[in-house]
This record gives structure tokens, C-alpha cells and sequence, in this order.
């Protein structure tokens, strides 16, 4: 993706294949070049266009996760096959990506660098120390050295990057050199302090600065031992290198689970910075009734990686998504999802999961599942090119803030205070965001090495800030002190104080998001309604000359204002794009449609596709036609509780003679969950996600008139209600499965509620 500074039209309406969101390609079963070819073909037909291979060895989780990975993991046919599929990728112009590991957390080769080399292993166990040096070095010689030779020497003409999943830094006692390290910087040995580190003595005001020390040296030594030469091989291969850490969604993660020591520092060695929200930790909270940080979590957090970015002088941020978020996630969530990601600086976005493997308990696994045999996937093709949109247009130009939240590093690594600064922090960060102030998230390393100038900006890579906002309980480190007491004698500003930010834009109402960016030819606005009850919005804009632009199809619509102000309706999780520009390109008049005609007539009813599956796997069963009559609602009386598939209704309605060929608006009312629609045989279009309307243009509406609305539910029901799995026991499927059989529960409907209502000229 280039580091774009003008809109153009053409690359809104077409993406490059940079902008498209990068497929898992999980290999979890026996694998042929005939599979491959099948699986790339398959891919094409679902509008994929990036992928990176996941192996998951036989041995990765053989416990609870088993799979059948076949030829072996780390092989020469293993990587002959890796190679075959990434160049027969490129021939169908897509983007390859290589994943740097069997399973997950990267690092371990899945047990091959400690099973060589146990003196790398943490704790006997069959994970190495990242901490220690030699044990990287080996993790790169046999997996990324092998893709690089397998693939040959124009290896950088294939693949783009390299990702890492989560690598862990464990503290390893025998790690000689770390304590060698500790002793040398600060003039005593680090072993009487084991107690504390491990936690079997409680951190005081006396001793909290051993765990600031120590703490900070690991995180040193994890950039210094793992990222950054990970970083370094792929950047001499002419790639970039990407991937996200663990506990990333937390502030206080880097210590909780994370092993990252400092998720900032961290992040900063990636080419490309990347968060993770696999499971619901970014979910509509008007979906769930509890709350918790694997479900509507709903933070700030995706700015870690976008901040990271800025602080790098690039703009690009990645997020893996929909890992294991359940069989139920729906178009309306999925756009959700990447909207909330791009309206804080993600501009790149990794869905699980395709899968080789697709029968037996292979289904139950890392759901959900996009195969093209799943009635909803069929629609998967305009998810990802409304993505590729707004991938394109949250990478364009430079972001317009210039505040920066203090990340308490040193208050997790201490332990003293650190749910209590954790919650200031989150509460801080929560605030700007509902003030719609874009900011991002620095470091100690960021204020201790900024330039700052004469006119009060500390300013690192392509950030500059002027407000530093300082959660009021945070432990600040002596240097950090100094660069921040030098930063206010220059004009910036410290506080807690959040009254003179300025918003990224002027809005009236409730739950938006904004972001702004600013272009060579323009300006760009990014608004994402994330909540609240009203979404009808007044948004008080700087310039009369614009377009809104249409993620679904690439349309570019006229602005009209009143007084400076563009009034617009958002449902949850709808993104609107705002172009403020002195260019003419082509565009069409809001048009304003006042006669309402409600379509209350009788509705028949009848199956189209439902998914079924064998010892095979999924397939799809077509119905012949065999309609009856239904009231609008929810199908299951009609269909069944396990009915996962599309079915069709339709209705005939009369209009006023003279409204006969005029451009109209068809509302579906409510949908569960994806409606496309037929007017007089002529196809409206696919609506994805509320709200469920459809343009129809001149010459299509007539007197008398028949209307066809296909409506597909997700895989919910089926995988709620069937038996296929009962024959393997629970640690037989996967970790997940029941956590995600859960989640399906809250979309177990389908059907089109309405009310329909036709609007004309």
C-alpha cells in the first residue's frame, strides 16, 4: 500500500490489492497442489485477494485441538507446496504473506528450536527464551530462511511480509546474559530480587524500582533478541514485518499475559504494527447483555498500533480479526468491526479463517469458518470490497491531531498501583474519544527521545504533539520528567485537563467516532457511529465543496449544506467518508425522495439454500420452488430452529401511474441478516448491515409491480442445533468451541422482519 496524498477516484472505486484484507489460509490437513488449486480458485470466487498460510502441525495442540496437517510441518514437501500455493497465488493477482510459525505464539517453531536446542528452552518447557538471542537466530535459519529458499531468489517478487502471532517473553532464570546485563547497569546482582519478579514477594515503595529496572531491561532485550532481528531479516529480503503481540486489547497486557514488558516499545519495531481482536472484544454493546474484555471490551486500543505507526513516520496498522468470535458473526458486525478499527488508524485487516481442512472436527474449529459452501459466504465478496475502501481511504494523507495519552508503563511493570492507573488510563482515553479528539498513545521512549520545537510540538516520526494528557496517579520516570518540564518551557502542554482539545470534527449527537485527515487535493472526515440513541447527526463542516463517499459500490454523492452543516443519518456500526475538496469529479445529487408507500401486501415464502453437512463436510442443498404464504418476522415456524441458509420472499404492489420509471429507495425495514433484492427482475443490489436500503434507478419502477427479497442467516442455528459434533469429546474439537457455541446463541433467527416501505420522487 503506498503512502498516498490525493484522492483518486479510481483507486476508491478499484483498490489496489494492498488494500485488500489478508486471509488466514489455515493448513490444518492433508494438502495437495489439487487441493491448493481447488482452495485458490475458491478464494477468487469469494472476492479474496491476500492470504498468508497458518500451518497447524499434527503437534501443535494435539490435545485439544487435533488436526492432520499432512506432508509434515518443516519438510522440503511442506515448503514445496508452501511455494507452489504462494506463486500460483501471485499468478492470480494476489498478495502473498508468509506466517512465521506452526500454531502460535511465534517463536518456537511449534517445539522444533528447544527440541535442537533444549539450553533455549524456558523453564524445560517447549518454548524458547526470546530473551536469549541465539534462540531467534535458530527460529529464523529453519522457518523463515526455508520459505526464502523454497520460493528462490526473487523471493521479495512474492511475498510482501512476514507475520508474527503473539511471541512471548518468558523470563528464563538461566538467561545468564539478561542478569549479567542487570548487575552491569545498575551495580548489583538481580537474584536476591527473584522473589519479587516472580511475585512471591509483594512489590513497596522500596523495591518497585528493581521492577521498573528490570522490567525495562526485558523489554530492551525482547526488541533487541526477537523483534528487531525478525525486522532485520525482512527488511534485507525486501519485505516489511508485521504481526501483533498478545493481551493487546488491556492497558496493562504487556505484564498480564502479554510478556511484552512494553506493548509500545514493541510495537514500534514492527514495519507494520498490529492489534488483535479475534474474539467479541470489539462488539456493537447493544448485542450483549454482559460485558467483559473478550466481549464489547469496546476500548481504545486499536490506537496502539496506529500510534505506533505515526511515532514510526508511516501510517499503516494492522488487525487480525474474527479468530474465534463464534459461527454467528454477521455482515452488520463484520462491518462494525473495521469500522471502528479505521476511525482509530487501522488500515489493514487479517480475518481468520479458510480453512484446507473442512470435515469431521475440523469444523468446530477457529469459527467462523469462510468457505463457499456456507450460504451467508456467498455475500463475502462485497465485505471485502467495501474493506478494500476503506482500507484505501484510511491510509490516504497525514491524520490531523496533535494530543498524545500517556502510556504508565512503569506503574504495570511495578504492580504497586496498577489496576488503578489502568482505570484512569482507560477512563482518559474513553473521554477523547467521546469528546472526538483523535490522539495517540505515547511512551516514555517517545517523550524522552521527540524533538521538540521552538513552538511547543514534541514531534517523532509523523506525530506532533502539543497536549500531553497525563492519567494523574502515573508513576513518571526521572527523564521523562525532564523532556516533559522542557516541553512546557517551550509551550507545550501537561495535564489532565481535557477543556482546550479540539475535536477532529464538529458534530451534534451521540456515540460518533471521527478521525481527520488531511490531503494534498483535500480533506478527509472518517465517521463511525460506535453507539447511542439518536443517529441523526449535524456535522459543522469547514468547506460547502465535497462529496460523501460510498464504501459499498464507490459512488460519490454531492454535499449539501445548511449553514455550514451536512445533517446525516448513521445506524450502529455505519461508516461515513466525507471528501472536502476543490476537485469536480463525478457525482450524483442527494436525492430527496418524499412519497411513501408502505408494501404491506401478502408475502409469499419459500427455501432457496440451506447448509447441511456429512462426513464430507458442508455442502448446500438448492430447494425447487414451492412457495406459501408468511408474515414477516422471524422463519424459524417456518423453517425450523436449525434452518441456516437463504430463503425468498415475495410481494407484488401497485403505484400511482405517473410514478412509473422514477428513481426510488426500497427500505427492508429489519433483516437477519443479509438482504439482496429484486425489483421487476432487475437486481438492486446486496445490502449487507442496517441500514437495509436499495437505490432504484430510473425505468425500473412500474404500475404494477413484483418485488424479491433473498434473505440469509448465518451459521448459528446449524452449529447450535446439530448432533454432528457429539460423537468427538470437548477436548477433541477445540479450546473455543464452547466459548463460540455461546456466542452463536444471540443470532439464532433469521428472516426479514421489515416493515418494507417504498420511497419515490
Amino acid at each position: 500500500m503506498k503512502n498516498n496524498d490525493i484522492f483518486d477516484i479510481n483507486s476508491f472505486l478499484t483498490p489496489d490489492v494492498s488494500c485488500a484484507p489478508v486471509y488466514v489460509w489455515v493448513w490444518n490437513d492433508v494438502c495437495t497442489k489439487e487441493i491448493i488449486d481447488t482452495q485458490l480458485n475458491e478464494m477468487q470466487h469469494l472476492g479474496i485477494r491476500a492470504f498468508y498460510i497458518l500451518p497447524e502441525p499434527k503437534d501443535f495442540r494435539p490435545d485439544s485441538m487435533p488436526t492432520n496437517l499432512t506432508p509434515g510441518y518443516l519438510t522440503d514437501e511442506f515448503f514445496g507446496l508452501c511455494e507452489y500455493a504462494i506463486k500460483q497465488g501471485n499468478a492470480l493477482g494476489m498478495n502473498c504473506w508468509i506466517y512465521d510459525e506452526g500454531g502460535w505464539p511465534s517463536g518456537s517453531a511449534c517445539g522444533k528450536v528447544t527440541e535442537a536446542h533444549p539450553e533455549f528452552s524456558v523453564e524445560n518447557s517447549r518454548y524458547p527464551d526470546l530473551l536469549n538471542r541465539k534462540a531467534t537466530e535458530f527460529f529464523i535459519e529453519i522457518t523463515h530462511e526455508k520459505y526464502a529458499s523454497a520460493t528462490g531468489e526473487d523471493f521479495k517478487n512474492y511475498v510482501t511480509a512476514v507475520f508474527t502471532d503473539e511471541p512471548k517473553a518468558f523470563f528464563s532464570s538461566s538467561n545468564k546474559e539478561l542478569k549479567d546485563k542487570y548487575e552491569e547497569l545498575y551495580g548489583e546482582s538481580i537474584l536476591p530480587y527473584i522473589p519479587l519478579i516472580e511475585g512471591e514477594i509483594a512489590p513497596a515503595e522500596e523495591n518497585v524500582h528493581v521492577l521498573h529496572q528490570w522490567y525495562d531491561l526485558c523489554s530492551h532485550a525482547f526488541c533487541e533478541n526477537f523483534l528487531l532481528p525478525c525486522k532485520k531479516w525482512a527488511n534485507e529480503k525486501g519485505i516489511d514485518f508485521t504481526g501483533h503481540l498478545d493481551v493487546d486489547h488491556s492497558p496493562d497486557g504487556c505484564m498480564n499475559g502479554g510478556y511484552n514488558f512494553n506493548l509500545m516499545r514493541a510495537l514500534r519495531c514492527f514495519d507494520i504494527p498490529g492489534v488483535d481482536f479475534i474474539w467479541r472484544q470489539i462488539y456493537p454493546e447493544d448485542r450483549v447483555t454482559d460485558k467483559d474484555e473478550f466481549n464489547a471490551y469496546n476500548g481504545f486500543f486499536p490506537r496502539y498500533a496506529s500510534s505506533a505507526a505515526a511515532q514510526n513516520g508511516t501510517k499503516f496498522a494492522l488487525s487480525e480479526i474474527f479468530g474465534v468470535a463464534g459461527a454467528s458473526v454477521t455482515y452488520d458486525i463484520m462491518l462494525y468491526t473495521v469500522g471502528y478499527g479505521a476511525v482509530r488508524g487501522i488500515n489493514i485487516f487479517n480475518p481468520f479463517n479458510f480453512p484446507l481442512g473442512r470435515n469431521g472436527q475440523l469444523l468446530a474449529q477457529e469459527l467462523p469458518v469462510f468457505t463457499e459452501k456456507q450460504p451467508f459466504c456467498k455475500y463475502l465478496s462485497y465485505f471485502n470490497r467495501y474493506t478494500e475502501r476503506l482500507s484505501y481511504i484510511s491510509s490516504l494523507g497525514e491524520r490531523v491531531y496533535d494530543t498524545a495519552l500517556y502510556y504508565p508503563v512503569s506503574d504495570f511493570q511495578g504492580r504497586l498501583k496498577a489496576e488503578k492507573t489502568a482505570e484512569e488510563f482507560d477512563i482518559l482515553g474513553r473521554t477523547l474519544e467521546n469528546m472526538l479528539v483523535d490522539f495517540d498513545i505515547a511512551d516514555d521512549d517517545v517523550l524522552q527521545n521527540a524533538e521538540i520545537t521552538d513552538n511547543g510540538y514534541m514531534c517523532i516520526g509523523s506525530a506532533e504533539y502539543k497536549h500531553i494528557i497525563i492519567p494523574e496517579n502515573a508513576y513518571i520516570p526521572e527523564k521523562t520528567r525532564i523532556a516533559l518540564d522542557n516541553f512546557i518551557k517551550l509551550g507545550g502542554c501537561v495535564s489532565q485537563d481535557l477543556s482546550d482539545l479540539t475535536p477532529a470534527v464538529k458534530a451534534d449527537g451521540d456515540g460518533l467516532r471521527a478521525m481527520h485527515r488531511k490531503l494534498n487535493n483535500g480533506d478527509l472526515l472518517i465517521l463511525f457511529r460506535e453507539t447511542g440513541v439518536n443517529g441523526d447527526y449535524s456535522i459543522h463542516l469547514p468547506s460547502a465543496k465535497g462529496y460523501l463517499l460510498d464504501l459499498n459500490n464507490g459512488e460519490l454523492q454531492y454535499i449539501e449544506t445548511e449553514n455550514g452543516i451536512f445533517n446525516i443519518s448513521l445506524a450502529i456500526g455505519e461508516t461515513a467518508v466525507i471528501l472536502l475538496t476543490d476537485d469536480v469529479l463525478k457525482a450524483e445529487k442527494q436525492n430527496r425522495f418524499n412519497d411513501e408507500f408502505n408494501i404491506s401486501g401478502e408475502f409469499t415464502f419459500r427455501k432457496e439454500t440451506e447448509l447441511v453437512c456429512d462426513k464430507n463436510g458442508f455442502d448446500s442443498i438448492n430447494y425447487p420452488e414451492n412457495a406459501v404464504s408468511i408474515h414477516l418476522g422471524d422463519w424459524s415456524s417456518s423453517v425450523g430452529n436449525a434452518f441456516s441458509g437463504s430463503c425468498v420472499y415475495e410481494t407484488s404492489f401497485t403505484l400511482p401511474a405517473e410514478k412509473t420509471g422514477k428513481k426510488g429507495e426500497l427500505d427492508s425495514g429489519d433483516v437477519h441478516f443479509t438482504a439482496s433484492a429484486y425489483l421487476n427482475g432487475h437486481h438492486l443490489g446486496v445490502s449487507l448491515a442496517p441500514p437495509y436500503r436499495f437505490k432504484i434507478p430510473d425505468g425500473v419502477l412500474r404500475e404494477n409491480n413484483t418485488l424479491k427479497i433473498v434473505v440469509t442467516n448465518t451459521s448459528a442455528n446449524w452449529y447450535v442445533h446439530t448432533d454432528y459434533f457429539n460423537r468427538w469429546k470437548t477436548e477433541e474439537l477445540s479450546p473455543y468451541f464452547e466459548g463460540e457455541i455461546e456466542y452463536a446463541k444471540d443470532f439464532l433467527s433469521g428472516g426479514l422482519y421489515g416493515p418494507v416501505t417504498l420511497y419515490t420522487e
